[in-house]
């Protein structure tokens, strides 16, 4: 793992920004101006024969585990005055494990206890600047818009554990009807602010030897003029740094040539070199209202960008309808449509694969997420044509159950079976909310269940039915 000798310009920022923190720095008033809070998630997960198209291994993470994780976050923020507020937040998770044993393994794979505690929140707020239009955001934050399809998580490597990103953001509402975000990224794979560090890549390339720097900004708009047809609008800029990663060999010792156009192999020294990646996304979300009970949701985006001297361009298509019995106890509804995302021609020199930009996380399944594993990089959605049908109701007003059947196919045959069939999969959850101002005046006690099945088709090479299941418990205040 790369090691980081300089202290970068946002990390002195967020320095100062828990020192801006410490109870009465700067408080024009004492008590109602500063806030705490805290939030305890416990997990326990169970997978197996979760298959993979690349890799010795034909399963993900090499097959059964079974495991808790318990995140701790506390959070605190400080009105330095009425429209300026900071906010540090500091998070742990641990895990502890059933199988596989992991006892020989390094800390940053196995987040045994006390293992980091980083800051996923470490940012300095602005608001109502220039006649009351402009708000600014500036350090660690959270980033989420639209479907959560191009721009959600900016630390894919260590899972939900955190998603924070580096960055700047400015929110514009001057246009009626219409607030635009701008924002500015610059996330390296080692985080410089860790506490007892455990050298954790978090840029998630798990073939790169050091990690992956990405970095880029972009302009997201959402308008809201027309109630019944809200829609975004995004234009999104991303460079990922070159990198690189172990040769492979064949059964006589000798370097293997690289899977992709852009890579190049560098036989003396054993390693394939990843070119440096730049890639513009632009897209369009509608969700309109066609009746009280008939909704749609509709997102587009193309890509165009340079990978070395190789092409890349890709695309994404969703189309949802949702149909809501809201006259009936639970509000039932059924959802049905189809999402597309390009695949890469192994016949060409080009990349033709859809990059999901800063949204490498579950996504809409587990499973489905463990089936990238051990490719390019993880959780790269891609290559998928999956049209799906929901239903969903809230038999009680603290339960919600979902239940999903999706058929998942390839646009590209470029699998380690002999077809492009993914296969079937479906899914089921329940959601509860246990109790509301349980022990403090605004604290929740919630939960849920989750449950997916996979019937693997012959895009793979291996046809076992592979599962993913959890339960979990989070107590916020």
């Amino acid at each position: 793992m790369k090691k980081w000798n300089r202290v970068s310009p946002g990390t002195a920022m967020m320095a100062a920004l828990v020192v801006c923190l410490l109870p009465g720095w700067g408080r024009a008033e004492p008590a109602q101006h500063f806030r705490f809070g805290a939030d305890e998630r416990m997990r326990q997960e169970y997978f197996d024969h979760i298959p993979v198209k690349a890799g010795a291994n034909p399963y993900a993470k090499q097959g059964e585990n079974n495991y808790f994780r318990f995140r701790t976050r506390l959070w605190m923020e400080e009105d330095l005055s009425p429209d300026v507020t900071a906010r540090v937040r500091l998070a742990n998770e641990c895990r502890s494990w059933n199988y596989p044993d992991v006892s020989t393994r390094p800390q940053r794979s196995t987040s045994e206890w006390p293992d980091e505690w980083v800051f996923d929140n470490l940012y300095l707020e602005i608001r109502k600047l220039l006649d009351g239009h402009l708000d600014l955001r500036v350090g660690r934050q959270e980033l989420s818009y639209g479907a959560r399809n191009v721009i959600y998580d900016g630390t894919p490597g260590d899972g939900t554990r955190t998603m924070y990103f580096n960055a700047v953001k400015a929110t514009w509402t001057g246009i009626p009807g219409t607030e635009l975000d701008a924002f500015g990224i610059y996330n390296e794979p080692e985080d410089e602010l860790a506490i007892n560090p455990a050298d954790r890549d978090l840029s998630g390339y798990p073939k790169s030897r050091e990690g992956v720097t990405e970095s880029g900004g972009g302009l997201y708009a959402r308008n809201r003029s027309l109630p019944e047809v809200p829609v975004d609008a995004y234009l999104v800029f991303k460079r990922e740094g070159e990198w690189e990663q172990n040769a492979a060999k064949d059964a006589d010792g000798v370097l293997v040539a690289p899977s992709f156009a852009w890579q190049e192999l560098d036989t003396a020294r054993g390693v394939v070199r990843n070119a440096q990646l730049e890639v513009a996304t632009l897209g369009v979300r509608a969700m309109p209202s066609f009746t009280k009970s008939l909704a749609g949701e509709f997102e587009i985006a193309g890509q165009v960008g340079q990978r070395g001297t190789v092409d890349t361009h890709g695309f994404m298509a969703n189309a949802y309808l949702t149909y809501t019995l809201a006259n009936l106890r639970g509000k039932p509804a059924i959802k049905g449509g189809i999402s597309c995302l390009s695949g890469d021609d192994p016949d060409t020199r080009d990349d033709e694969g859809w990059n999901p930009v800063w949204a490498r996380h579950t996504q809409w399944s587990e499973v489905i997420t463990g089936t990238l594993e051990a490719e390019e990089s993880a959780n790269r959605w891609s290559n998928l044509i999956a049209p799906s049908l929901e239903a969903s109701a809230s038999p009680l007003s603290r339960w919600k159950t979902i239940a999903i059947v999706s058929y998942l196919h390839a646009f590209e045959d470029d699998g380690n079976g002999d077809g492009r069939s993914r296969g079937w999969l479906a899914k089921w959850r329940n959601e509860f909310t246990f109790a509301e101002g349980w022990l403090a005046a605004k604290d929740k006690l919630t939960g849920h269940l989750h449950l997916e099945v996979l019937e693997p088709g012959d895009y793979y090479r291996v046809d076992d039915t592979a599962v993913f299941a959890r339960w979990e418990l989070n107590y916020a205040f």
